[in-house]
């Protein structure tokens, strides 16, 4: 037997062998569903979105990207657990669309190594405007002072306004390094809406499951 069939062999199934990617809060087929009624709509300013649905996402809130062996370790005892997130936001611009949230209090609580934990709802696709784009999107808003978020203890967003305590902001959001100015939108979100979703590697996550060792 050749090497490479034993190896193929040693890797069955493939899921297993797989380097994890990140770290997440993976949702449901239903909840993915709620988010994209909810929040999703095409994009008339930019062409890659309009009628474009493959890049629509809605699926999981990430705690770590790339993450190292010890951080795997450490969420091994935590995959499948449920977890609870409150939106506070909605936001977009010419390129994506995403939502702000905030992990809910629990004693299985997991924050985000992003420093606005999001969800991405869309997003074009088209260089610089990769999904990762969600987390500068806020940025931008915050960067432009059209937002001010008050931080939790561990240092994320608990709370959000915009400037003159209105509800809902439409404009224009400056250009930022690669990024141009862009038509933008955001609003507070007032009704309260949870999101539960479910600890897990992206190598583990099938079929609305965290398929554990």
């Amino acid at each position: 037997m050749s090497l490479f069939i034993f190896g193929l062999l040693l890797c069955f199934p493939a899921i297993y062998c797989a380097d994890p990617s990140f770290l997440a809060v993976f949702f449901t087929e239903d909840t993915k569903s709620l988010l994209k009624d909810k929040f999703f709509r095409s994009h008339e300013y930019s062409s890659p979105f309009y009628g474009n649905t493959r890049h629509i996402y809605c699926d999981h809130s990430t705690i770590e990207f790339n993450p190292r062996s010890d951080s795997i370790n450490k969420y091994k005892a935590h995959y499948g657990h449920v977890q609870k997130l409150t939106i506070l936001a909605y936001a977009e611009d010419e390129h994506a669309q995403a939502i702000l949230v905030h992990c809910a209090d629990g004693n299985d609580t997991h924050p985000s190594m992003n420093k606005y934990p999001h969800v991405t709802i869309s997003v074009s696709n088209v260089k610089p405007y990769t999904p990762v784009y969600s987390n500068d999107l806020w940025t931008r808003f915050v960067d432009d002072r059209i937002v001010e978020i008050q931080v939790d203890e561990y240092d994320k967003p608990r709370s959000i306004t915009i400037k003159d305590h209105i509800s809902e902001w439409y404009g224009k959001l400056s250009s930022n390094g690669e990024y141009e100015e862009t038509k933008a939108y955001v609003k507070i979100m007032n009704e309260i809406i949870d999101l539960d979703g479910i600890v897990c590697v992206n190598n583990l996550w099938k079929n609305d499951e965290c398929q554990k060792f």
